[in-house]
């Protein structure tokens, strides 16, 4: 876990002209499309989505290309959850 300089929505806002449409995928179905923003840190490549994104390791995350969730890391501001991180 990680604090965060700024709230989540901010960093989405800021960067919203890289967000990207993720489908997530559990068990071959659908579950939800979600804005998504890559990046990486000392963990790892990864995905992040706002919190309260329904994401789980084994999930697929489908774009212009398709990323099996291995570990899944919240990051917060202020001591509050904001942001998911799906590491792949």
């Amino acid at each position: 876990m990680s604090e965060l300089p700024v709230p989540a929505k901010t960093v989405f806002s800021d960067f919203s002209f890289d967000l990207t449409d993720y489908k997530v995928e559990r068990s071959g179905e659908t579950i939800a499309t979600l804005k998504g923003l890559a990046n990486s840190d000392e963990g790892g490549n990864h995905i992040s989505f706002l919190y309260g994104a329904d994401v789980k390791p084994g999930d697929v995350l489908i774009s212009d290309e398709d990323y099996i969730v291995k570990k899944v890391k919240t990051d917060t501001y202020h001591g509050n959850p904001e942001l998911i991180k799906a590491y792949f």
